[in-house]
């Protein structure tokens, strides 16, 4: 139950991104025949340079290729990502509704994972991997007594959660952790494995800490569905080169069961106003930050009548996976 390590054909020095990079096989099962898929810039930031997302012939998995190198990574994570966004430094007319809106995805969450596994009781042992800044963990303390544990790599992020929430966090990943092999009986992965250099081989980790009968639970870009096929280049989930992975589910189920997961459930869903980001990218908007100020707000208006047909347009996969 190892993980298979990625194989690198060859890295280089990108004078069109700026950056170094990396060619690599197939992250799932290794093969060398792909196929062009869609070409891609870098719509949150506007950094240069443009990635070409491919498909693999063998497993259908597709994935950025080539990409930055993993140290070269870094620079597309800055402090204004969204991802590491405090609610409680917003303005405050915004931070309320941050919040409520960060609370209705938590309380999604756990309602998917309890199809699964029942009732999210206080004495489960719970890792959420890329925590951030831990909303659904305290949440998850909150509404189901949980005291989960938090895994980040960003020291201010680990700072603020031990200090700030005075909730517990490892800084670092699941590689440098070094936890016990059957600690958890619950990981999560929310929109973190699709950021992974090397998703296979986080999966073996996963499942190393993973008591036997336990779950992971992992929340994915959805890229086969309607909003992806149909936006393409300017899907808002695809974001390249942030995200280097998009698992369909079959090729989801072979990278779980390559290190001893099974795959028990998928569940499609979408969150509100996501196809307005898209349809406004797809008119032109490509510096998502710069314009942070406005954009949601647009997006918002134009998504709006889009809400009665959210069944029929999923961003996302919600995936719950038991460890044999």
């Amino acid at each position: 139950m190892t993980g298979t390590h990625i194989q690198v054909r060859r890295t280089f020095d990108s004078d069109e991104h700026g950056e170094p990079q990396e060619e690599i096989a197939c992250p799932l099962c290794g093969e060398q025949d792909e196929e062009l898929v869609l070409v891609a810039r870098d719509l949150l930031f506007a950094k240069p340079g443009r990635y070409r997302l491919v498909r693999c012939r063998g497993c259908a998995l597709e994935y950025v290729n080539p990409r930055p190198t993993p140290p070269a990574l870094g620079p597309h994570y800055p402090e204004d990502y969204f991802g590491y966004a405090i609610h409680e430094k917003e303005p405050p007319l915004i931070a309320p509704l941050l919040r409520a809106f960060a609370r209705g995805i938590s309380k999604r969450r756990i309602a998917y994972l309890e199809r699964v596994i029942g009732r999210v009781e206080g004495s489960l042992q719970v890792l959420d991997v890329g925590c951030g800044v831990n909303r659904l963990l305290q949440h998850m303390r909150e509404l189901r007594g949980v005291e989960g544990l938090g895994l980040d790599f960003k020291p201010e992020i680990v700072d603020h959660v031990q200090n700030t929430l005075g909730m517990p966090i490892v800084e670092g990943t699941l590689h440098t952790a070094g936890f016990e092999d059957a600690r958890f009986d619950v990981v999560l992965m929310m929109e973190y494995l699709e950021h992974e250099s090397d998703p296979k081989a986080v999966l073996a980790e996963a499942r190393r800490v993973t008591k036997p009968g336990g779950h992971i639970a992992l929340e994915l870009p959805h890229i086969s569905s309607l909003p992806g096929r149909l936006f393409r280049s300017v899907w808002w989930n695809l974001d390249i080169p942030r995200h280097l992975i998009f698992p369909t589910e079959a090729s989801l189920r072979r990278m779980l069961d390559d290190v001893g997961y099974e795959l028990v459930s998928v569940k499609t869903f979408t969150f509100p106003f996501y196809v307005g980001m898209s349809i406004v990218q797809a008119l032109g908007q490509r510096h998502w930050i710069k314009n942070r100020g406005w954009f949601p707000i647009v997006s918002a208006i134009v998504g709006a009548p889009f809400i009665p047909l959210q069944w029929m347009l999923p961003e996302f996969m919600f995936a719950v996976a038991r460890a044999r």
